[in-house]
């Protein structure tokens, strides 16, 4: 039986696998945000971010698991230096989760995105698509979080991330490959090539 077809399948299959895995960064500066503030569902402790090569991820750690039903959970996205407003909201809240757009006058939907739990770590994790803010590149982007009482309810602000000024993502939208992949992948591709240019040369 031949089996490098097989091999050579499943190691670019590991491929997109390792690039969907994020690879966390803690955002950091300003400093740290403090637990103790806010309601226990909407109070938070350590705020992370990651990239790849298609989504933006934002995770915010809270001291209890989130509730929908009593609390909204926003992040603002701010693109360029400079700039006095926000251009992008992404919401959680017990309507959906969901991409916004600030068009000078009010926020405008552009399209629904996936909000995860983790209920290790008490963790809503936010997947945006990077074409869907414009991408990231060099650009300058900074985020805050903001959690408000009541569901879908943007007036009664709990706690905000940090609380002065913005975070800053310095990190372009690269591919996160475990190390380990690269190898199989590149050793499978190599095996695959040289079994093929025997069959093709042996008498």
């Amino acid at each position: 039986m031949r089996t490098w077809p097989v091999f050579l399948v499943v190691s670019i299959l590991l491929i997109p696998g390792a690039l969907a895995e994020p690879e966390w960064l803690q955002l950091d500066d300003p400093p740290d945000e403090n637990a103790g503030d806010a309601p226990d569902p909407v109070d938070m402790v350590d705020l992370f971010y990651a990239t790849n090569t298609t989504h933006l991820f934002l995770r915010e750690d809270l001291v209890s698991s989130p509730e929908i039903d009593s609390y909204t959970y926003v992040v603002y996205i701010t693109m360029g230096v400079g700039s006095a407003e926000q251009d992008y909201r992404f919401v959680h809240a017990l309507s959906g989760s969901y991409l916004e757009l600030w068009d000078g006058t009010d926020w405008i939907f552009v399209e629904d995105i996936t909000v995860a739990e983790d209920d290790f770590n008490h963790s809503l994790i936010f997947q945006v698509p990077v074409d869907s803010i414009g991408g990231l590149g060099d650009s300058h982007v900074t985020v805050r979080f903001e959690n408000y009482q009541g569901a879908d309810s943007f007036q009664r602000r709990q706690d905000r991330a940090p609380d002065k000024k913005d975070y800053k993502i310095r990190k372009k939208a690269i591919p996160n490959i475990p190390v380990l992949a690269l190898p199989v992948f590149v050793g499978g591709l190599s095996a695959g090539v040289y079994l093929l240019r025997r069959k093709f040369t042996l008498p």
